[in-house]
């Protein structure tokens, strides 16, 4: 059984990896946002303008379908970015992120009391990381990987102990 010092070094190591994880995946998708975003801006803005100077006069074949090509990507990357999400799901994770830090502070300054801490403490806390993970969105694995993460050990049923 480990000690109390040992699951609480456990327990911040876990919780600074998922943190920073986080923090990653906050900055993977911000940075989605923005790749589909701005072409999305970009060819909207271009096919509005091309729309009222095709007005007046009857442009070439091919200006007509640049503009309904334009068009449709536009309204597909429209789409993309509002099925994909990926502005509310960096911000998911930037919140996430930030309480698991809160979370890692707490773990710290347990982690320097010199006094063992009460088995409701420790419950107590058990619960909090345990909300935290259920309620957090996932880390993509490359990223949790990335940020220090390791797998989990999934025990094969030959090495299960018998009860």
């Amino acid at each position: 059984m480990k000690k109390q010092s040992e699951l609480l070094n456990e327990w911040y190591r876990r919780v600074a990896v998922t943190q920073y994880a986080h923090y990653l995946s906050a900055s993977h998708f911000g940075s989605r946002a923005y790749w589909l975003g701005v072409p999305t801006i970009l060819l909207s803005t271009l096919v509005g303008t091309s729309v009222f100077a095709t007005i007046e006069k009857q442009p070439d074949l091919w200006i007509r379908v640049a503009v309904g090509l334009a068009s449709v990507l536009a309204a597909l990357l429209a789409s993309l970015q509002t099925f994909m999400g990926y502005a509310e799901r960096a911000e998911k994770h930037r919140m996430a992120g930030a309480r698991y830090g809160a979370l890692g502070r707490e773990l710290e300054q347990m982690k320097s009391s010199e006094k063992e801490l009460a088995d409701e403490v420790i419950a107590a806390l058990r619960k909090r990381i345990d909300d935290l993970a259920l309620e957090a969105p996932n880390n993509p694995l490359k990223i949790y990987r990335q940020a220090g993460g390791v797998d989990i050990e999934v025990i094969k049923k030959s090495e299960q102990p018998l009860h």
